[in-house]
Protein backbone atom coordinates (compact mmCIF):
# COMPACT_ATOMS: atom_id res chain seq x y z
CA UNK A 1 0.00 0.00 0.00
CA UNK A 2 0.87 3.59 -0.31
CA UNK A 3 0.79 4.96 3.07
CA UNK A 4 1.05 8.38 4.67
CA UNK A 5 1.40 8.82 8.52
CA UNK A 6 0.94 12.05 9.70
CA UNK A 7 2.91 13.21 12.35
CA UNK A 8 6.42 12.39 13.24
CA UNK A 9 6.06 11.90 17.22
CA UNK A 10 6.26 8.98 19.06
CA UNK A 11 3.69 6.74 17.56
CA UNK A 12 3.54 7.99 14.44
CA UNK A 13 7.05 7.93 14.26
CA UNK A 14 6.80 3.96 15.55
CA UNK A 15 4.17 2.95 12.27
CA UNK A 16 6.00 4.42 9.87
CA UNK A 17 9.36 2.82 10.95
CA UNK A 18 7.33 -1.11 10.76
CA UNK A 19 5.22 0.04 8.05
CA UNK A 20 7.98 1.28 5.79
CA UNK A 21 9.67 -2.74 5.39
CA UNK A 22 6.90 -3.61 3.51
CA UNK A 23 4.50 -0.59 1.85
CA UNK A 24 5.61 2.97 0.08
CA UNK A 25 5.56 5.00 3.73
CA UNK A 26 5.74 8.52 3.86
CA UNK A 27 5.99 10.94 6.93
CA UNK A 28 3.93 14.17 6.75
CA UNK A 29 5.44 16.66 8.99
CA UNK A 30 4.39 20.25 10.16
CA UNK A 31 7.99 21.10 10.73
CA UNK A 32 10.08 21.81 7.15
CA UNK A 33 13.30 21.34 9.04
CA UNK A 34 12.44 18.83 10.35
CA UNK A 35 10.79 16.55 8.02
CA UNK A 36 14.15 16.94 5.63
CA UNK A 37 16.07 15.92 8.48
CA UNK A 38 13.53 12.75 8.72
CA UNK A 39 13.85 12.29 4.79
CA UNK A 40 17.98 12.34 4.57
CA UNK A 41 18.28 9.96 7.67
CA UNK A 42 15.08 7.52 7.85
CA UNK A 43 13.92 6.19 10.79
CA UNK A 44 16.09 4.44 13.61
CA UNK A 45 13.67 1.66 15.57
CA UNK A 46 14.93 0.52 18.83
CA UNK A 47 13.19 -2.56 20.49
CA UNK A 48 14.98 -5.05 22.98
CA UNK A 49 18.52 -2.82 22.71
CA UNK A 50 18.35 -4.21 18.91
CA UNK A 51 18.17 -1.29 16.66
CA UNK A 52 17.51 -1.16 12.97
CA UNK A 53 16.94 1.79 10.26
CA UNK A 54 14.44 2.31 8.28
CA UNK A 55 14.34 4.58 5.04
CA UNK A 56 11.04 6.24 4.47
CA UNK A 57 10.34 9.60 2.83
CA UNK A 58 9.15 12.93 4.72
CA UNK A 59 7.80 16.11 3.89
CA UNK A 60 5.94 19.09 5.43
CA UNK A 61 3.99 19.41 1.53
CA UNK A 62 1.37 17.33 1.50
CA UNK A 63 1.16 17.96 -2.48
CA UNK A 64 4.70 15.91 -2.12
CA UNK A 65 3.02 12.55 -1.43
CA UNK A 66 -0.49 12.92 -3.53
CA UNK A 67 -3.14 10.53 -3.04
CA UNK A 68 -2.87 7.50 -0.99
CA UNK A 69 -4.57 4.25 0.33
CA UNK A 70 -4.45 4.56 3.86
CA UNK A 71 -3.76 7.80 5.94
CA UNK A 72 -3.17 7.66 10.06
CA UNK A 73 -3.38 9.84 12.25
CA UNK A 74 -0.97 10.52 14.67
CA UNK A 75 -0.92 13.62 15.75
CA UNK A 76 -1.85 14.79 19.42
CA UNK A 77 -5.59 15.15 19.60
CA UNK A 78 -5.26 19.09 20.20
CA UNK A 79 -3.67 18.83 16.33
CA UNK A 80 -6.17 16.94 15.13
CA UNK A 81 -8.48 19.32 12.96
CA UNK A 82 -5.00 21.32 11.73
CA UNK A 83 -3.67 18.26 10.56
CA UNK A 84 -7.06 17.06 9.04
CA UNK A 85 -7.06 20.50 6.70
CA UNK A 86 -3.08 19.97 5.55
CA UNK A 87 -3.39 16.33 4.97
CA UNK A 88 -6.80 17.15 2.21
CA UNK A 89 -4.24 17.11 -0.69
CA UNK A 90 -3.31 13.07 0.01
CA UNK A 91 -7.03 11.88 0.22
CA UNK A 92 -8.32 10.03 -2.94
CA UNK A 93 -11.60 8.46 -3.85
CA UNK A 94 -10.58 5.25 -2.16
CA UNK A 95 -8.39 6.56 0.37
CA UNK A 96 -8.92 5.52 3.82
CA UNK A 97 -8.37 7.84 7.11
CA UNK A 98 -7.79 6.60 10.56
CA UNK A 99 -7.38 8.50 13.01
CA UNK A 100 -5.57 7.10 16.12
CA UNK A 101 -5.71 9.68 19.33
CA UNK A 102 -5.62 9.14 22.95
CA UNK A 103 -8.25 10.05 24.80
CA UNK A 104 -12.16 11.13 23.43
CA UNK A 105 -12.06 14.83 22.86
CA UNK A 106 -11.32 14.25 18.80
CA UNK A 107 -14.63 11.89 18.48
CA UNK A 108 -16.91 15.22 18.36
CA UNK A 109 -14.45 16.54 15.86
CA UNK A 110 -14.25 13.89 13.29
CA UNK A 111 -17.66 13.79 12.16
CA UNK A 112 -17.56 17.35 10.32
CA UNK A 113 -14.05 17.50 9.23
CA UNK A 114 -14.39 13.93 7.69
CA UNK A 115 -17.68 14.47 6.19
CA UNK A 116 -17.14 13.43 2.82
CA UNK A 117 -14.24 11.52 3.57
CA UNK A 118 -14.02 7.62 4.32
CA UNK A 119 -12.77 7.53 7.91
CA UNK A 120 -12.26 4.94 10.95
CA UNK A 121 -11.09 4.77 14.68
CA UNK A 122 -8.27 3.12 16.15
CA UNK A 123 -5.91 2.59 19.79
CA UNK A 124 -2.90 0.76 20.07
CA UNK A 125 -1.28 -0.18 23.37
CA UNK A 126 2.18 -0.56 21.76
CA UNK A 127 4.40 1.96 23.64
CA UNK A 128 6.56 4.20 22.45
CA UNK A 129 9.32 6.61 23.11
CA UNK A 130 11.02 9.25 20.82
CA UNK A 131 14.83 9.32 22.02
CA UNK A 132 15.54 12.09 19.35
CA UNK A 133 13.60 13.08 16.25
CA UNK A 134 13.24 9.71 13.86
CA UNK A 135 14.55 7.92 16.96
CA UNK A 136 12.11 5.65 18.08
CA UNK A 137 12.27 3.35 20.99
CA UNK A 138 9.40 0.69 21.33
CA UNK A 139 8.99 0.17 24.77
CA UNK A 140 5.68 -2.49 24.50
CA UNK A 141 4.25 -4.58 22.07
CA UNK A 142 0.53 -4.99 21.93
CA UNK A 143 -2.20 -4.99 19.64
CA UNK A 144 -3.97 -2.15 17.52
CA UNK A 145 -7.46 -2.26 17.02
CA UNK A 146 -9.24 -0.45 14.46
CA UNK A 147 -13.61 0.04 13.17
CA UNK A 148 -15.98 2.25 12.39
CA UNK A 149 -17.86 3.97 14.48
CA UNK A 150 -21.49 3.80 11.93
CA UNK A 151 -22.46 0.68 11.04
CA UNK A 152 -23.24 2.16 7.31
CA UNK A 153 -19.69 3.46 6.74
CA UNK A 154 -18.35 -0.58 8.07
CA UNK A 155 -20.93 -2.37 5.46
CA UNK A 156 -19.55 -0.13 2.52
CA UNK A 157 -16.13 0.34 3.42
CA UNK A 158 -15.14 -2.98 5.54
CA UNK A 159 -12.93 -3.69 2.06
CA UNK A 160 -10.55 -1.12 3.06
CA UNK A 161 -10.61 -1.32 6.71
CA UNK A 162 -9.60 -5.14 5.93
CA UNK A 163 -6.52 -4.27 3.74
CA UNK A 164 -5.52 -1.66 6.17
CA UNK A 165 -5.68 -4.23 8.84
CA UNK A 166 -3.68 -6.82 7.05
CA UNK A 167 -0.70 -4.16 6.18
CA UNK A 168 -0.04 -3.18 9.46
CA UNK A 169 0.05 -7.32 10.51
CA UNK A 170 2.07 -7.97 7.85
CA UNK A 171 3.92 -5.23 8.56
CA UNK A 172 4.30 -6.39 12.77
CA UNK A 173 1.97 -4.33 13.96
CA UNK A 174 -0.74 -6.92 15.26
CA UNK A 175 -3.97 -5.20 14.22
CA UNK A 176 -7.52 -6.60 14.58
CA UNK A 177 -10.48 -5.02 13.10
CA UNK A 178 -13.41 -4.74 15.52
CA UNK A 179 -17.04 -3.87 15.56
CA UNK A 180 -17.33 -1.86 18.69
CA UNK A 181 -14.00 0.65 18.48
CA UNK A 182 -15.95 2.87 20.92
CA UNK A 183 -15.91 0.34 23.54
CA UNK A 184 -12.08 -0.14 23.32
CA UNK A 185 -11.68 3.21 23.14
CA UNK A 186 -13.38 4.14 26.26
CA UNK A 187 -11.73 0.85 27.61
CA UNK A 188 -8.26 2.60 26.85
CA UNK A 189 -9.62 5.79 27.94
CA UNK A 190 -10.27 4.72 31.62
CA UNK A 191 -6.52 3.21 31.73
CA UNK A 192 -5.48 6.53 30.83
CA UNK A 193 -7.19 8.49 32.99
CA UNK A 194 -5.87 6.23 36.11
CA UNK A 195 -2.03 6.57 34.88
CA UNK A 196 -1.34 9.49 32.86
CA UNK A 197 -2.24 12.39 34.76
CA UNK A 198 -0.22 10.84 37.78
CA UNK A 199 2.99 9.65 36.13
CA UNK A 200 3.24 13.32 35.14
CA UNK A 201 2.43 14.86 38.64
CA UNK A 202 4.67 12.87 40.81
CA UNK A 203 7.59 12.58 37.81
CA UNK A 204 7.55 8.76 38.00
CA UNK A 205 7.47 5.88 35.63
CA UNK A 206 4.03 3.99 35.30
CA UNK A 207 4.69 1.17 37.89
CA UNK A 208 5.46 3.53 40.92
CA UNK A 209 2.00 4.35 41.11
CA UNK A 210 0.98 0.91 42.47
CA UNK A 211 3.92 1.70 45.26
CA UNK A 212 2.61 4.51 46.93
CA UNK A 213 -1.22 3.96 48.53
CA UNK A 214 -1.78 6.86 48.54
CA UNK A 215 -1.48 7.16 44.97
CA UNK A 216 -3.23 4.22 44.16
CA UNK A 217 -5.97 5.45 46.03
CA UNK A 218 -6.53 8.33 43.98
CA UNK A 219 -5.73 6.71 40.39
CA UNK A 220 -8.77 4.11 41.84
CA UNK A 221 -11.33 7.18 42.35
CA UNK A 222 -10.26 8.86 39.45
CA UNK A 223 -11.28 5.55 37.53
CA UNK A 224 -14.62 5.15 39.24
CA UNK A 225 -15.16 8.18 38.22
CA UNK A 226 -14.68 7.23 34.32
CA UNK A 227 -16.70 4.59 35.04
CA UNK A 228 -19.57 5.78 36.27
CA UNK A 229 -19.54 8.06 33.26
CA UNK A 230 -19.64 5.81 30.79
CA UNK A 231 -21.92 3.83 32.15
CA UNK A 232 -24.21 6.93 32.22
CA UNK A 233 -23.28 6.97 28.44
CA UNK A 234 -24.76 3.54 27.70
CA UNK A 235 -21.02 1.83 27.52
CA UNK A 236 -20.41 -1.48 28.56
CA UNK A 237 -16.84 -2.75 29.34
CA UNK A 238 -15.73 -6.33 28.99
CA UNK A 239 -13.37 -6.07 31.73
CA UNK A 240 -13.19 -4.02 34.38
CA UNK A 241 -11.57 -1.53 34.10
CA UNK A 242 -9.92 -0.80 37.26
CA UNK A 243 -8.30 -4.52 37.15
CA UNK A 244 -7.24 -3.35 33.88
CA UNK A 245 -5.41 -0.18 34.96
CA UNK A 246 -3.55 -2.17 37.63
CA UNK A 247 -2.86 -5.13 34.88
CA UNK A 248 -0.86 -1.86 32.34
CA UNK A 249 0.74 0.07 35.87
CA UNK A 250 1.98 -3.71 36.20
CA UNK A 251 2.59 -4.66 32.38
CA UNK A 252 4.50 -1.37 31.69
CA UNK A 253 5.75 -0.80 35.18
CA UNK A 254 9.05 0.91 33.26
CA UNK A 255 7.25 3.06 30.92
CA UNK A 256 7.24 6.76 30.31
CA UNK A 257 3.23 7.76 29.67
CA UNK A 258 3.12 10.18 26.85
CA UNK A 259 1.73 12.50 29.44
CA UNK A 260 4.85 12.54 31.32
CA UNK A 261 7.17 12.61 28.42
CA UNK A 262 5.33 15.88 27.62
CA UNK A 263 6.00 17.66 30.87
CA UNK A 264 9.44 16.88 31.13
CA UNK A 265 9.81 18.12 27.24
CA UNK A 266 7.56 21.16 28.33
CA UNK A 267 5.02 20.53 25.85
CA UNK A 268 1.13 21.04 25.85
CA UNK A 269 -0.09 18.08 27.17
CA UNK A 270 -3.39 15.92 26.01
CA UNK A 271 -5.06 16.69 29.57
CA UNK A 272 -8.23 18.57 27.88
CA UNK A 273 -8.74 15.62 25.42
CA UNK A 274 -8.42 12.96 28.52
CA UNK A 275 -9.43 13.71 32.21
CA UNK A 276 -10.36 16.99 31.14
CA UNK A 277 -12.97 15.71 28.55
CA UNK A 278 -14.48 12.79 31.23
CA UNK A 279 -14.98 16.23 33.11
CA UNK A 280 -16.47 17.83 29.92
CA UNK A 281 -19.35 15.03 29.48
CA UNK A 282 -19.62 14.53 33.78
CA UNK A 283 -20.79 18.20 33.49
CA UNK A 284 -23.57 17.77 30.86
CA UNK A 285 -24.77 14.25 32.79
CA UNK A 286 -24.59 15.79 36.10
CA UNK A 287 -21.99 13.62 37.38
CA UNK A 288 -19.50 14.56 39.97
CA UNK A 289 -15.98 13.57 38.99
CA UNK A 290 -13.95 15.74 41.62
CA UNK A 291 -10.42 14.05 41.51
CA UNK A 292 -10.58 14.56 37.63
CA UNK A 293 -11.28 18.15 38.15
CA UNK A 294 -8.35 18.06 40.64
CA UNK A 295 -5.97 15.64 38.03
CA UNK A 296 -6.97 18.67 35.48
CA UNK A 297 -6.13 21.42 37.21
CA UNK A 298 -2.49 20.10 38.78
CA UNK A 299 -1.60 19.28 35.45
CA UNK A 300 -2.52 23.04 34.14
CA UNK A 301 -1.00 24.30 36.56
CA UNK A 302 2.26 22.43 35.53
CA UNK A 303 2.20 23.48 31.80
CA UNK A 304 1.62 27.09 33.42
CA UNK A 305 5.50 26.69 34.57
CA UNK A 306 6.82 26.06 31.13
CA UNK A 307 4.79 27.95 28.94
CA UNK A 308 1.22 29.81 28.51
CA UNK A 309 -1.17 27.60 26.16
CA UNK A 310 -4.02 29.89 26.21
Amino acid sequence: MKIAVVGPGALGCLMAAYLSNKNETWLLDHDKNRAALLDRQGLILERNKLIVKRPVRATSDPNNIGTVDLILLCVKSYNIEKAILNAGPLVGTDSLIISLQNGIAHLALLPGLLRDTRWGLGITSNGATLAEPGHVLHCGKGLTRIGFLDEVEQAQNMDLMSKAASSLTESNIETEIVPDILKHIWTKLMVNIGINALTAIYDCPNGDLLKSTEITGIMEKAVREGITVAEQKGIIFEQDPLATTHKVCRETAANISSMLQDVRAKRKTEISSINGALVDIAGKLGIATPVNEELVCKIKKLEAKYHDFT
